[in-house]
């Protein structure tokens, strides 16, 4: 069996890769980045990829995600190789999300690595209300792209589960259908929301409110807003995904709203505080 980084595959190969991804049944659009060249890995075993894992690097931690294999033995492989390349940022704290939740050979081998539970991602399903929207939201255009980049980014910065965007994510969740709008309370850009339909189902990707107007009641009003425009479609349901380490959306996110709660992912966390790493 060989490691390759996503890098130097082959069209083809690189092909295999994204079915092996997009077979995960758990695995809807855009709610993870798509494979970067440079930090998603696989093993092969002949021309057949049996597994794949992916990196991302944050400023003090790293994720793994974009995980999938059907040789459960090459997956524990590349696992082992990936956690150590992993380490040799000398992150704090590794993430690592386990989708589908409960698949044992996921759990097993990330347990065995010395990787715990920290954090249940859900899938929530709202049911629209009337509303009555107090907030504007004004979608991407060539000119505020930027300005989309720096609210939205400002408003994850301490986040442990979103990484910051660059250009090309941008226009990657615009390629899957995402649709991003900067908010705005009068004349004032308070946040950013990006909003995905995906056949007949509406999805609330992302809801970010600038860090210093936190506990002013924004988030309620963003999602009244969001309601109320599905409702003025005549669209009476939509999809959320929330974590169970954030208490404040989980509040916001209130119990009469929503019709149905299922865990989507399992995050698992490795904490390297007590950990050497030689070189």
């Amino acid at each position: 069996m060989h490691i390759l980084p996503y890098g130097q595959l082959s069209h083809y190969q690189r092909r295999l890769v994204h079915q092996l991804l997009q077979n995960n049944r758990f695995f809807p659009p855009v709610i993870t980045p798509p494979p970067a060249e440079h930090q998603q890995w696989t093993i092969w075993e002949g021309n057949t990829v049996c597994a794949t894992i992916g990196l991302h690097v944050f400023e003090h931690s790293v994720q793994i995600l974009n995980a999938a294999y059907t040789n459960l033995q090459a997956f524990r492989a590349l696992a082992h190789d990936v956690h150590y390349r992993a380490l040799s940022y000398s992150p704090k704290h590794i993430d690592v999300q386990i989708i589908p939740p409960h698949d044992f050979g996921l759990v097993s081998t990330w347990t065995t690595l010395g990787y715990v539970l920290s954090s249940e991602q859900f899938r929530l399903i709202g049911l629209t209300h009337e509303r009555v929207p107090s907030v504007q939201f004004k979608p991407l255009t060539l000119r505020n792209r930027h300005l989309f980049l720096n609210i939205r980014n400002d408003a994850v910065r301490t986040s442990d589960f979103l990484f910051s965007y660059e250009l090309e994510h941008l226009n990657y969740l615009i390629d899957q259908g995402a649709l991003p709008y900067l908010v705005y309370d009068q004349k004032t850009v308070i946040g950013t929301i990006v909003i995905q339909t995906h056949k007949q189902t509406v999805r609330l990707l992302e809801m970010a409110c600038l860090p210093q107007l936190k506990n002013q009641g924004y988030g309620r009003r963003i999602l009244d807003t969001f309601q109320a425009k599905l409702r003025k479609k005549n669209i009476l349901s939509f999809e959320v995904y929330c974590f169970s380490a954030h208490q404040e959306a989980l509040r916001l996110y209130q119990p009469a709203l929503f019709c149905d709660l299922q865990i989507f992912s399992h995050w698992h966390r490795y904490c390297c505080d007590t950990v050497s790493l030689t070189t």
